[in-house]
């Protein structure tokens, strides 16, 4: 005799880690800078200092161990892929 249950799965959004959430921040903070820009020198050199903090906060996310992992990851697939296909 066959039982069924019913299972049900709560699917909660996952939460963007730290890192990845000052990215986020820092993309809202340089598209508000370029469309209220004007050409001045002060605007020009908060609009790089917003793309350095950017540029920083990509770096730091990338070599967060579990990025490092996934990129890892994804590279041996298409690497297997590859060579599957004979390239």
């Amino acid at each position: 005799m066959a039982v069924s249950f019913h299972v049900r799965s709560n699917s909660f959004p996952s939460r963007l880690h730290p890192q990845a959430a000052h990215v986020d921040e820092q993309l809202i903070r340089l598209r508000s800078s370029e469309e209220a820009s004007t050409s001045s020198s002060s605007s020009i050199c908060q609009r790089l200092n917003n793309l350095q903090e950017l540029h920083q906060s990509l770096e730091k996310l990338i070599h967060l161990p579990a990025t490092e992992h996934a990129l890892a990851q994804e590279q041996n697939k298409k690497a297997t892929e590859q060579l599957l296909d004979g390239y």
